[in-house]
């Protein structure tokens, strides 16, 4: 009864208000640690933070499914690719779908990270967005970017930061429908060679509110490790789970929303 009020809520609100998750926390183990992304290192940083690719190796690649309150109708798809080339930095592709056949929010990115030292990381998508409306409305296109850094502070610590849409671009051909622009800053500090917490601070201009977060990481093995964090604005509690097989590493959490019930997340990564 809960999730058919707010979705009844959710339908008194101008379509664009909606358009506000392009840039969501990404990836098993960013969800399962509070939302915290900024500050990590993987191949999901090409959806959440361009900078964090810098220091890949290879090829890298990454799937991910989320279920999000439990509802098909808001399911969310993410797949990612990644070439690091020395000399030159790392290039990536990375596309996601969330919603279903009567509203989807699409985005096609594609970017380039490199490292210049320990203490700068930058990183640069263009993204192509597409947001799709069942019969009697009219989609919508446009093009932004997302800018990222990282810095390396000291052994234990490191910075993150990125802004998504920092110009306020629209959608073509529609004035009045501009992009949400997001901003995110956090920090991943490592305890022990097996501990490792980070936190987060982000802005939803869509919103015009900030959402706190923060998690920790334990590794019980060099292949096993546990997980657990919180959110305020939405308020979230979460945990979850990796487990690394050779060049292939899973990651699944959950979340649980006081009013909308769980939702989980599932990711796999490859690197050669």
């Amino acid at each position: 009864m809960k999730k058919i009020i707010t979705f009844a809520m959710l339908g008194l609100t101008p379509l664009w208000a909606l358009a506000i998750d392009l840039y969501r926390p990404v990836g098993g183990r960013s969800n399962a640690m509070g939302g915290t992304s900024v500050s990590a290192r993987d191949v999901w940083a090409w959806q959440n933070n361009p900078a964090g690719t810098a220091y890949l190796h290879g090829w890298q690649a990454g799937l991910y499914y989320e279920n999000r309150w439990m509802l098909r109708e808001t399911a969310f798809k993410s797949a990612v690719l990644a070439r690091s080339i020395e000399g030159i930095g790392c290039l990536g592709l990375s596309v996601n779908q969330f919603g279903g056949t009567e509203y989807s929010e699409n985005k096609l990115g594609l970017g380039y990270a490199r490292a210049f030292g320990p203490y700068l990381q930058l990183g640069l998508q263009v993204d192509g967005i597409w947001l799709h409306w069942g019969e009697g409305y009219r989609d919508r296109r446009g093009l932004s970017f997302a800018l990222g850094m990282q810095s390396q502070l000291t052994e234990r610590l490191r910075i993150g930061a990125c802004v998504f849409n920092p110009l306020q671009i629209g959608m073509a051909r529609d004035e009045g429908s501009l992009l949400p622009m997001t901003m995110r800053v956090g920090l991943s500090y490592r305890f022990t060679d097996g501990f490792v917490g980070q936190g987060e601070w982000a802005y939803d201009h869509s919103r015009q509110g900030m959402r706190l977060g923060g998690g920790f990481e334990y590794a019980v093995s060099d292949r096993f490790s546990l997980r657990a964090g919180a959110q305020y604005h939405p308020n979230l509690v979460s945990f979850g789970a990796g487990y690394r097989i050779g060049s292939i590493r899973m990651d699944v959490s959950g979340q649980l929303h006081q009013l909308l019930g769980a939702s989980v997340q599932v990711s796999l990564e490859y690197q050669r």
